[in-house]
């Protein structure tokens, strides 16, 4: 089993008693809420900045996924952005229509259908890391490479201790 980065602290088997106490709660610095809020302008950040390509955050995002190989099928998209396949598949549909992506079903399974990205969508995946880079470098100004590699780990801890 690989350890993690030096810099995240080990895993403790609970949270401090304090952290999560409902006496205590105050949504607006609740870690979920925060988590949240900060995921949001980021979004936010990639959708200004993508408008220029005439796509949006959530096209920027599958087309990346469906590049890197992080998706395949409409099943993995919506497992990755947390949304119901209606939704995937309607976005899906306006990408196909761009000639941003190709859905293909599989000979062995006709349920499965199998998304590859179109040389014109691989035109805009070229110019998405850049897109990406600029977002995240204006929103985490000030901050230390150590920090960054720190809630690296910890949000990895966060999705891993999700099951």
């Amino acid at each position: 089993m690989s350890q993690p980065p030096a810099s995240v602290p080990p895993a403790s088997p609970n949270p401090p008693a304090g952290s999560f106490d409902p006496a205590q709660y105050q949504m607006c610095d609740s870690v979920g809420y925060l988590m949240q809020r900060a995921k949001n302008m980021l979004a936010h950040g990639v959708e200004q900045e993508v408008s220029s390509l005439d796509i949006t955050q959530a096209q920027a995002s599958c087309l990346m996924m469906l590049a890197t190989g992080r998706a395949s099928t409409v099943t993995d998209l919506g497992r990755e952005l947390n949304t119901d396949m209606g939704s995937v598949t309607r976005l899906l549909s306006r990408m196909e229509k761009r000639g941003l992506i190709e859905r293909r079903r599989r000979d062995a399974d006709r349920r499965v259908v199998d998304l590859s990205v179109t040389p014109q969508g691989q035109e805009l995946v070229q110019q998405l890391p850049a897109i990406f880079c600029k977002v995240l470098a204006h929103h985490f100004r000030g901050f230390s490479e150590d920090e960054i590699q720190l809630l690296r780990g910890m949000l990895r801890r966060v999705i891993d201790n999700s099951g």
